[in-house]
């Protein structure tokens, strides 16, 4: 039997709050497939994937667009019934990597999907998109889209096994992690935002993006990799500037970072004291 193309959203329940709340405030009676239904995720469903049956120009469609196509879903379109194009995408939850290990693929991520779907051979893309016809990504200058197509007709599809049988090589995982680094930077940027509202007004889109990677590679070459720590390096460069620790007038930070007895995190507090002192001597020269 042959199905029309129908267009779906498949949305991330962990970066939209009560997904299932908003869901039914948006559309009364949505046609919706939990992907962590059938899997020992199950218990999480509300946190995990769900595609939702897309009606052009509903409310579901605005906030879509709005609020969730650039970090929360993504678009796309199948001939395949819905709860075959289902029963593949929870496929798609968990690859195996090399060693043997599993891992949770957050492939429904747009950040993620955009460096794994569009760098494969045309003949694996095609085997990857099993019975997806067309997936929608937005433009990384937040400017357009692009649709990633299916050429061929679609091949058989996989269901969810407790073996993964989607494996990610080396190259991928690489490719996949610009994808996840994109998302610490992207919320590196809504934590500035918030507790230093001025700090990056006079930067456009992009140059913000370049600021928050910046930050991230400053912080790792002083060996600072986890979460909090980048926060609180990136709060240092907003408040020294963007040449931070590198300038002639920031030698007493590199002095810090150089302090073997000190262990990272007090390294850290250190420089925050400094800047403090640093901030205060300022003050006292300008009312002298």
């Amino acid at each position: 039997m042959t199905h029309g193309i129908s267009r779906y959203l498949l949305l991330d329940g962990a970066s939209i709050d009560s997904l299932p709340t908003r869901l039914y405030r948006l559309d009364s009676s949505p046609t919706i497939e939990w992907l962590y239904h059938g899997t020992p995720y199950r218990a999480l469903f509300d946190v995990g994937p769900a595609l939702v049956v897309l009606r052009a120009d509903s409310p579901l469609e605005k906030a879509f667009m709005d609020h969730w196509q650039h970090d929360a879903g993504v678009m796309l379109e199948s001939d395949a019934p819905m709860l075959e194009l289902a029963e593949y995408l929870r496929s798609l939850l968990h690859a195996r990597v090399r060693g043997g290990a599993s891992l949770l693929f957050r492939y429904y991520d747009p950040r993620v999907m955009r460096h794994w779907l569009p760098a494969l051979s045309s003949a694996e893309r095609d085997r990857m998109m099993g019975p997806i016809s067309r997936v929608r990504l937005p433009a990384k200058d937040d400017q357009g889209e692009e649709w990633i197509v299916r050429k061929q007709d679609r091949q058989n599809t996989q269901q969810y096994a407790e073996r993964p049988w989607l494996y990610l090589d080396e190259q991928q995982l690489q490719q996949i992690n610009q994808g996840k680094l994109e998302v610490c930077d992207q919320q590196l940027l809504e934590h500035v935002r918030t507790c230093l509202p001025d700090c990056l007004t006079q930067y456009s889109a992009a140059e913000q993006q370049q600021w928050a990677a910046s930050c991230r590679e400053g912080a790792a070459h002083y060996g600072y990799s986890a979460p909090d720590e980048v926060l609180r390096w990136a709060a240092l460069v907003a408040q020294r500037g963007t040449a931070f620790p590198g300038a002639p007038e920031h030698q007493a930070c590199r002095d810090i970072l150089q302090q073997q007895a000190l262990n990272a995190e007090q390294r850290l507090d250190a420089l925050w004291a400094e800047l403090h002192r640093h901030c205060l001597q300022t003050d006292k020269e300008s009312f002298s």
